[in-house]
């Protein structure tokens, strides 16, 4: 997903670089280069806010324009989905049409192997010794708090969290998230926007101009 890893100064520490996607042309790689700033940008004020609430991560800090210095953690190869409304793959599964707030968050876990991604419930996780039943517990408890924190946080900025993909790694006996906070993981729609709520995607022409204006408005002081 454009990103890589290198060993960090501090042998417990690496650096996260965010790459940007190879384009033709100067002006596409400089639109390109800032992206991959503005999803660091993001990711990192983003770790910064929820560990105000007491959430381990581990981003340790932003080191330069794209990239961040992190925990050397071992992953743990689940993903868990959050989902606050009913919409996408989520409602086509279920054969929702609304389209609209869910009741109560609902998370989802799969296990992810190099391009496999499975769907896996706990039975799964505990016969595969995918994490213990500790483990697993904390990265609900943790998955449930985050969403509420970042849910407050769009709230206040006229905008909605639709859904999270999170990561967990191991550090020092404890379970932390890992891997990013950014448009790559969450989808972010714009209340502001009627006719385009869902303009913060990746893969969209305009995403550097939606990226820059969900940076500002999510460190926006409120």
């Amino acid at each position: 997903q454009g990103k890589a890893y290198y060993q960090a100064d501090l042998p417990n520490q690496l650096i996260l670089s965010f790459l940007p996607p190879s384009h033709s042309g100067s002006k596409q790689r400089t639109k390109a280069g800032e992206l991959a700033a503005l999803r660091n940008a993001i990711s990192s004020h983003l770790f910064e806010y929820v560990e105000e609430y007491r959430i381990s991560t581990h981003f340790v800090k932003k080191h330069a324009e794209t990239e961040m210095t992190v925990k050397k953690t071992e992953g743990i190869p689940l993903e868990i989905h959050v989902h606050n409304i009913d919409r996408g793959e989520f409602r086509s599964r279920f054969g929702l049409t609304n389209g609209q707030g869910l009741e109560f968050p609902v998370l989802e876990h799969y296990y992810t192997s190099g391009e496999t991604t499975t769907w896996v419930n706990e039975y799964h996780v505990y016969a595969l010794g995918l994490a213990t039943p500790e483990e697993f517990k904390q990265m609900n408890r943790v998955a449930s708090k985050l969403n509420a924190v970042v849910r407050g946080l769009c709230d206040r900025r006229q905008l909605v969290l639709a859904e999270m993909r999170l990561m967990f790694g191991r550090f020092q006996g404890q379970v932390i998230l890992s891997d990013e906070l950014s448009p790559y993981t969450c989808r972010f729609l714009d209340l502001s926007a009627s006719n385009n709520a869902d303009r913060f995607l990746p893969e969209r022409k305009d995403a550097t101009d939606a990226f820059a204006d969900l940076c500002d408005r999510l460190m926006l002081k409120i």
